[in-house]
């Protein structure tokens, strides 16, 4: 790690580390620990805080695909530390040998693209310690320690864009976990001594809304609920609800929102109640998506559906079918929240045209 960092307070630079809700903090995402990596196991969470000790790239890809950690940024630097295994501090390491491992992790979790960037880059600097003789793992671990804390204040900074959309005493409903910008607006609005309450979706089958959501709601101090994920529409129609609060596993440059499926239908739902719908999206747009047609939805094993804690609850015969991600069009898309500020969803693209104001962002 970076001796310049400094391990008392949160990536960002700014709370107490043991201050941030447990999912955000260092050991909460994915931390070097010398020869591993060291992950909290949130498939635990609320009930017990458990921590796998990852020793191989292998292990690393499985735990992303078995949802030991979420979020597609989260995800990157569980899969920059993971690639540094393939890598011991020699000068002579076989870039094929690393490129082989950087494509297993980007076959982890396909929607979001901040893997793929993330391999990019720690390939890239691989590389040119190869030809400099320099040992190749430090130069890799230095580089996820640096997008860590770039992300880390790019959603400290989204967070603070967000809670300037939020009235005091407003309440939002989430749809899954909506990772470290959420985490933000929670730590921002309780810094500046206002209030929201918080709604979470469960977000079905992994719960995510219901064990991760809610606990960072709870331990930031506010007032949280959890619903079905079939509540929603009904608690807008009936004014419990003053906004829509997400993050996003990717955004198109023509504003479509790609996020956890179910996203969609509370989109919908809250056009049709006159309510805004905010997407949290630190680091802007993917360029690389012109519109829906470029998004890649994963389909998981429908196994996943028809059981829960190893109990089978739907007939033997009967197949799961989980599209894991759903597209909500730009016009249900009331604002895109970013670290550079807060866009129409149909102007994303002016992202870009923006001044930059966290340098050195690599995902």
């Amino acid at each position: 790690m970076d001796d310049s960092i400094n391990p008392k307070l949160g990536w960002e630079g700014v709370f107490e580390n043991d201050s941030i809700p447990l999912p955000m903090r260092r050991a909460g995402m994915a931390e070097w620990q010398f020869d591993h990596v060291l992950m909290l196991d949130r498939r635990r969470l609320p009930l017990e805080e458990v921590y796998l000790q990852l020793r191989c790239v292998e292990e690393v890809a499985q735990a992303i695909e078995n949802m030991v950690i979420q979020g597609a940024f989260s995800i990157s630097i569980a899969a920059g530390y993971g690639l540094a295994l393939s890598a011991p501090q020699t000068t002579s390491d076989d870039i094929e040998q690393i490129e082989l491992a950087a494509q297993r992790l980007i076959q982890t979790r396909p929607t979001g693209l901040a893997i793929a960037r993330m391999m990019r880059a720690c390939i890239k600097v691989a590389k040119t310690a190869i030809q400099e003789g320099k040992p190749v793992q430090p130069e890799i671990l230095s580089l996820v320690d640096q997008a860590a804390t770039v992300l880390a204040k790019q959603g400290y900074q989204t967070g603070k864009n967000a809670c300037d959309l939020l009235a005091d005493g407003s309440t939002i409903l989430t749809q899954c976990f909506p990772d470290r910008s959420y985490v933000y607006l929670l730590m921002e609005t309780a810094r500046r001594g206002k209030t929201i309450n918080v709604i979470c979706s469960e977000t079905r089958p992994y719960l995510q809304g219901a064990r991760l959501t809610a606990l960072c709601a709870q331990q930031a101090g506010f007032k949280t609920k959890v619903i079905t994920d079939g509540m929603g529409g009904l608690l807008m129609r009936q004014g419990e609800v003053d906004a829509f609060v997400t993050a996003a596993d990717r955004v198109c440059m023509d504003g479509t929102v790609c996020n956890k499926v179910g996203t969609y239908q509370y989109a919908l739902a809250a056009q049709a109640n006159g309510l805004p719908y905010y997407t949290l999206r630190q680091s802007g747009p993917d360029r690389e998506s012109a519109s829906e047609a470029d998004i890649e939805v994963e389909y998981r094993n429908g196994e996943e559906i028809v059981n829960w804690a190893g109990v089978r609850t739907a007939p033997i015969g009967v197949h799961g079918y989980y599209p894991s991600f759903d597209i909500t069009p730009p016009d249900l898309v009331t604002k895109i929240v970013t670290d550079r500020g807060v866009f129409d969803s149909n102007k994303i693209a002016s992202y870009f045209e923006t001044a930059e104001k966290i340098p050195g962002a690599i995902v």
